[in-house]
């Protein structure tokens, strides 16, 4: 059974589960390593997280089944990203696989280089090998391992997981997205990577009951869903897996990270969702597999 680990994750878990749900936070992490040490100030690195996100969810540790947390910030090494998505040319020493792409274009890889929400340098400095390998084998291994075990618990107990994979987004894009700038978002984002991480009614039913609490909600628009529910997402083994993106515009300033006053009603709204959404998993129950 996965534990916590300090500084690393938290596990919220009842003593019995009665749930095949597993929720996570991989983004909302705020304990930031002493080795960090970027060259801007706390304003322009913080905006990388997804801010209160593990408060907006914090009712998923009443639904029976699992709530996970990153308590690492995402902007040291990012856990909706392949351990390979590395630029090899910004890493001092870097002999392992690296297959740059889009993200590391944009300065966030598995290890960010680039400040938001405007881009510019994160380091005055050029990260070492021996660095990124600590934050792989300290930080990165150990969530894949807890949630791994977490939906393996699931499977075993119920015969089926289900896995909600809990982010934000900025209300409009900025030069950091892969769309560009300027782009408006919905209220909120479900995504199973175009159909492939979960049955078809799983994500339907997740929209119809955000609809019915008044949100606009769309469908891998403008996030298809990223790493973590690409290892979680295998409907032909019982385990399905969606992402959830709620706009920030919803809930905080973007500009002074503060909470709106409604920050409660949204909370409230998503506790009624996530309860709602594990008593349909529950209805999913299957005979273990033995």
């Amino acid at each position: 059974m996965p534990q916590s680990i300090e500084n690393v994750l938290k596990i919220h878990r009842p003593t019995t589960l009665t749930s095949p749900l597993v929720i996570d936070s991989p983004h909302s992490g705020e304990i930031y390593p002493e080795d960090f040490r970027p060259c801007v100030p706390a304003s322009r690195y913080k905006c990388a997280e997804d801010r209160y996100v593990h408060e907006l969810f914090e009712k998923a540790a009443e639904t029976g089944g699992a709530y996970l947390e990153a308590l690492f910030p995402r902007i040291y090494i990012d856990p909706n990203r392949r351990v390979d998505n590395i630029d090899p040319t910004t890493i001092k020493g870097w002999t392992r696989a690296a297959k740059p792409d889009f993200r590391t274009e944009l300065g966030k890889g598995l290890i960010w280089t680039d400040a938001p929400p405007s881009s510019g340098p994160l380091y005055d400095r050029e990260l070492t090998a021996a660095e990124v390998e600590n934050r792989i084998d300290g930080y990165y291994t150990p969530y894949y391992d807890a949630l791994t075990r977490l939906m393996e618990q699931a499977r075993a107990q119920f015969g089926i997981a289900y896995h909600l994979d809990c982010h934000s987004m900025q209300a409009v894009s900025t030069i950091m997205h892969e769309n560009g700038a300027g782009e408006k978002r919905p209220d909120i984002t479900l995504s199973d990577r175009d159909g492939t991480t979960c049955d078809p009614e799983y994500i339907q039913t997740a929209r119809d009951i955000l609809v019915s609490l008044g949100y606009e909600v769309k469908i891998n628009d403008p996030y298809k869903g990223a790493e973590l529910v690409i290892h979680t997402g295998r409907p032909a083994q019982n385990w399905h897996s969606i992402q959830i993106e709620v706009s920030r515009g919803l809930y905080m300033s973007e500009v002074n990270l503060e909470k709106f006053p409604n920050f409660a009603n949204l909370q409230q709204d998503l506790g009624a969702f996530v309860n709602r959404l594990s008593d349909y998993t529950k209805q999913q129950i299957k005979e273990p597999a033995l």
